[in-house]
């Protein structure tokens, strides 16, 4: 009976610290994602490449899951914050497939920064142009 008792116990600790490492395991990727998209914003590839070395991932493994907001993907962040180190980076790590699918709003990132071009906002050329130079 006793050890009946002590069977159940351990399997529900495994149990217990399963969960608690998933749950610190999304924490760390939440931590992970907002560390990429502030770096983005702020222009800064370097801190991109130590976040995601000191992750052992690469751009090309989560950018296709990486969100940042409603802001929407890591390229539209650094387009819209005229962010040409970090776009640079971001196209040259990422995977081309990745960067043609579509976002929520039905654009791919080179038809979003032509549709900003066309807006009027002619600072966003150069973004066209690196998209474009592929």
């Amino acid at each position: 009976m006793k050890s009946l008792f002590v069977s159940k116990l351990i399997i529900l600790l495994l149990l217990a610290t399963t969960f608690i490492h998933k749950d610190a395991q999304a924490r760390g990727d939440d931590r992970l994602a907002v560390s990429l998209c502030e770096s983005a914003k702020a222009d800064n590839r370097t801190v991109m490449r130590k976040k995601l070395k000191q992750a052992r991932l690469r751009l090309r493994d989560i950018y296709e899951g990486l969100r940042c907001g409603k802001e929407g993907s890591l390229a539209r962040v650094a387009i819209n914050a005229d962010a040409m180190k970090a776009a640079k980076y971001i196209f040259a790590k990422s995977k081309k497939t990745a960067l043609s699918k579509v976002d929520k709003d039905g654009k791919n990132i080179l038809e979003y920064t032509q549709a900003l071009v066309a807006a009027g906002d002619d600072s966003k050329q150069v973004f066209v142009d690196l998209i474009l130079s592929q």
